[in-house]
């Protein structure tokens, strides 16, 4: 079916003018192909000018600020222009700290007045040793109007010290964000063509492409001419994720050369939760090909990697992708309204709790190098506190009962049976339960371990 398939080495350097204004060639600064804000860290000095690199530093390379700031958080990672992990400020007094731990702003300071005209306040900190800072900094004189008395400040110490911590589960809170689709899909092209010119560089400065430049870079054109919905036949970056368990850590570019379409489209897609697809030419007529570009969020400063495969016409006739235009504003409001929706109302969460699973596995494992009963159990708790967070973020009750017994049915009687002694590093120790927690997983979406 294939009559090329190979990773390309990189050609930038052959592009002797700037793509977008033809402007001369190398730049003074590097180009990051993948946004820095993603995760991006390699850059190329041969691929725009400065001042065409310039053009995109604002709104367009801000417009998936949301999505990548909620992955990150969640995932407790950061980008190279984050100073630290991304916080996602609500509009009401909390945001939401690394590891999506909601937090508030400031701290809390309730005064209720009572039938005697006392007062009674309730103040709510995030924590006792911040509640002890802002007792000795500025925050309890400005709360009294007065600097406080030595005596006042122990009292509220030792109020603070014999307070027992108040767990409990964070409920949906308000979030508002403007989304620019425009400056979305400009981004997009923006980022596909770059990788056109890094390996394929005589794609960037035909005719073919000048209209997708030209929005891009110019700001020409209505961006639902660009803008379209693929489903693709070889989802080349969703085999890739999950044959390599990439996950959130890579961003990825797909860009497919159609001869029944006439097409040429390019598809990003932004730490495997975000996905954006253009139109880069038109009228196409040669082989079917598709080019996978791919570079990892870790900061190696590395190169992106890239497969290019080229299919035998005769042996394969079908089309590689299927396309799905906006057709109205109402319409593109509402899907890009409810991914965003998705995103944060789901995924995010979800995303949350498995990164803390992993954290703690990972944690676990440093700490008991073998299988042991004790051990076994940390597991298997971690696991049922994953499918209980589960619920809660689904709004689904989890019969814990159920739940461990399932557990135990799909891999952890086997562990315990056979396996007692083993690193936890075993294959079989971690295909167990990986099939343990799959399976368990599996049975709470059917309902199997849901209460009712």
């Amino acid at each position: 079916m294939f009559t090329r398939f190979e990773k390309l080495s990189r050609r930038a350097s052959e592009l002797k003018n700037c793509f977008y204004c033809g402007a001369s060639l190398p730049a003074i600064a590097g180009e990051h192909i993948f946004n820095s804000s993603w995760g991006g860290s390699y850059k190329d000095k041969n691929l725009i000018c400065c001042q065409c690199n310039f053009s995109f530093s604002h709104p367009t390379d801000k417009a998936f600020l949301i999505y990548v700031q909620a992955v990150m958080n969640s995932w407790v990672f950061k980008a190279e222009r984050h100073e630290k992990v991304p916080k996602i400020f609500l509009e009401n007094e909390y945001f939401l700290d690394q590891g999506a731990k909601l937090k508030l702003k400031q701290p809390l300071i309730e005064d209720e007045i009572l039938p005697d005209e006392s007062i009674k306040s309730r103040l709510t900190f995030n924590s006792k040793s911040e509640a002890k800072r802002w007792i000795e900094g500025d925050g309890m004189a400005t709360w009294l109007g007065r600097p406080p008395l030595a005596e006042e400040q122990e009292q509220l110490k030792k109020i603070i010290i014999e307070t027992q911590l108040d767990r409990t589960d964070a409920k949906p809170q308000p979030i508002s964000y403007q989304l620019n689709l425009r400056e979305q899909y400009r981004s997009t092209a923006h980022t596909i063509l770059k990788c056109l010119a890094f390996f394929l560089p005589e794609w960037v400065q035909g005719d073919l492409t000048k209209p997708i430049r030209e929005f891009a870079r110019y700001d020409k054109g209505d961006w639902r001419t660009f803008a379209i919905e693929t489903k693709e036949l070889f989802p080349v970056a969703e085999q890739a994720t999950k044959h390599l368990g990439l996950g959130v850590h890579h961003n990825s570019v797909e860009v497919y050369w159609s001869s029944s379409t006439k097409m040429v489209v390019g598809v990003l897609t932004i730490l495997n939760r975000v996905k954006r697809s253009v139109v880069i030419a038109q009228d196409y007529s040669g082989s079917d090909s598709i080019l996978y570009v791919v570079e990892g969020t870790h900061g190696s400063n590395k190169p992106p990697d890239s497969v290019f495969i080229e299919f035998d016409q005769k042996q394969f006739p079908l089309p590689l992708f299927s396309v799905q235009y906006f057709s109205s504003p109402n319409n593109s409001y509402q899907y890009f309204h409810n991914e965003l929706a998705t995103l944060m109302g789901i995924c995010y969460p979800i995303d949350a709790i498995t990164a803390r699973l992993m954290q703690e596995i990972e944690k676990n494992n440093k700490k008991n190098l073998k299988l042991d009963h004790v051990s076994l159990e940390e597991y298997l708790n971690l696991f049922l506190s994953f499918l209980l967070d589960l619920g809660k973020v689904t709004g689904t009750s989890v019969d814990m009962t159920k739940a461990r017994s399932k557990l135990i049915e799909y891999g952890f009687a086997n562990l315990a049976h056979q396996h007692i002694g083993k690193l936890y590093t075993d294959p079989d120790v971690e295909s167990l339960m990986t099939l343990a927690f799959e399976g368990a997983v599996k049975d709470f979406y059917a309902g199997v371990i849901s209460i009712g």
